[in-house]
């Protein structure tokens, strides 16, 4: 934008200079040239006057001695002709008279009782001539031809060094555009380059940030404070749902407790009684069902905060720390646990997110995976500045678009064992986002079952916090 504003200024301030230069130039030069040849015809009637009795009288010496002095004057060249162009007196040394100067345009003007000014090239002398030619008369006889002419290199030089002061002008004038153009850009881009600054940081979770503007353009100024307002506002809404959700999960967690301690007192006293002890494992199941949603639900506020920031984790570590953590458990459902791990890097995950994300995705296999199968973990470094962690599970697995939607909130498979809440995947996906991570679902690559593959960024190449 700076670049655009400077450039809108240059170009007004070159298009008037434009506009006003040019005209100034050209004018300057036009009126140079009708001044020297205005003179130059003054003193060519002067010169006439002087020399038309010396000519009517004949005495060329005293014709020749007027024009050399003032070709001495003046440093003008002055050629007197008689009535048939031929030249008596010429102040050019070195030049001999009687030469024939009846075909030049100017002499044969003059001998035709007429003004002859103008400017034009002679090969004699290789350079341009500014002249006027009169005629001599006397007593209404036509005696000869006056004409006088100048060099117009000092005319040049006037024109030239005229052009030269517009050129450093116009120079001066877009310099001061420029830095205009540049104390405008900054004082309108400041604000604007803080509104970014502050519009990244709240999209980056820093729901704190604020612009505080009270300088620069007025629209600017609104616009901030209507953005201060907007954010004040989403954080009082984030702070405010993140504290039911958190308020509401641990409220929760007392009655449930109660109501399963009251559960096992009534599951004694039941018995023996059939009927009763279905219905009572019924309701603990239920009772179970809802711990875990409150636990899932408490875990998504986690994963969704603004306090998480993002460290370096030993991959291969944790991966082999969730497989011990979760082979009791999976050999009880005759279940194997296999690990590979070959990524010999750090990944940048935010606090505690990979164990997490590793937990709910064998959590998800288990629910799954039939008795004999196995569950594979394995950590590898696919491609340069990132990690991959893969969780494969030999069960019915999924198609396309139930893989799309299986990190929607509460979303189950139609064919999904009873009992889950449908969080634990948005808890991995928000865990890989504030991460910078990608995670997605496949179906197998050979046989039956469901492949979560994480790619994470290795340490060294993400950034430090989320």
């Amino acid at each position: 934008m700076r670049a655009r504003i400077l450039a809108a200024f240059v170009l007004l301030a070159g298009f008037v200079l434009a506009l006003v230069v040019l005209p100034l130039g050209l004018t300057y030069a036009s009126r140079q040239q009708d001044r020297l040849l205005g003179d130059i015809e003054r003193d060519a009637r002067v010169l006439a006057s002087l020399v038309e009795e010396r000519l009517e009288e004949g005495d060329t010496t005293s014709v020749a001695r007027v024009v050399d002095d003032y070709e001495v004057r003046t440093g003008g060249r002055v050629v007197v002709t008689d009535d048939l162009g031929r030249s008596i007196a010429d102040s050019e040394p070195g030049v001999p008279t009687g030469r024939d100067y009846s075909t030049r345009p100017e002499i044969a003007a003059a001998l035709n009782g007429t003004l002859g000014t103008g400017v034009r090239p002679s090969e004699t002398v290789g350079s341009e001539l500014a002249y006027a030619a009169v005629p001599v008369a006397s007593g209404g006889s036509l005696r000869g031809a006056v004409r006088v002419t100048f060099d117009t290199d000092v005319l040049s030089q006037q024109v030239r060094a005229n052009w030269l002061r517009l050129g450093l002008l116009s120079a001066f004038v877009l310099a001061a555009a420029g830095a205009l153009g540049w104390i405008v850009s900054s004082w309108v881009l400041r604000p604007v380059r803080q509104l970014t600054t502050a519009t990244d940081a709240l999209a980056e979770g820093d729901l704190e940030a604020r612009l505080d503007l009270d300088e620069g353009p007025p629209e600017l100024v609104d616009l901030a404070g209507r953005f201060d307002t907007m954010a004040g506002r989403i954080e009082a809404l984030v702070d405010s749902r993140d504290r039911f959700v958190a308020d509401a999960s641990h409220q929760l967690r007392t009655p449930l407790t109660a109501i399963r301690l009251r559960l096992d007192s009534l599951e004694e006293q039941v018995g023996d009684r059939p009927d009763a002890d279905e219905e009572v494992q019924a309701i603990a199941a239920e009772i179970d069902r809802l711990s875990q949603l409150v636990a899932n639900l408490l875990g998504l506020v986690r994963a969704t905060g603004d306090h998480l920031v993002v460290g370096p984790v030993d991959t291969d570590e944790v991966v082999t720390g969730a497989a011990d953590r979760w082979r009791p458990l999976a050999a009880e459902q005759g279940v194997t646990i296999t690990v590979d791990v070959a990524s010999s890097a750090a990944a940048a995950v935010v606090s505690g997110g990979l164990d997490q994300i590793l937990d709910n995705l064998i959590d998800n296999a288990l629910d799954v995976a039939p008795a004999g199968s196995t569950i594979d973990l394995s950590s590898r470094v696919d491609d340069p500045g990132r990690v991959t962690v893969e969780v494969r599970d030999h069960g019915r697995g999924l198609d396309a678009a139930a893989c799309e939607r299986a990190f929607d909130r509460f979303w189950r498979a139609p064919d999904a064992t009873p009992g889950g809440s449908g969080i634990g995947l948005s808890v991995v996906a928000q865990l890989v986002e504030r991460s910078d991570g990608t995670v997605r679902l496949l179906p197998a690559p050979s046989g039956p079952g469901l492949l979560a593959r994480v790619v994470l960024p290795v340490w060294s190449a993400a950034p430090t916090a989320g």
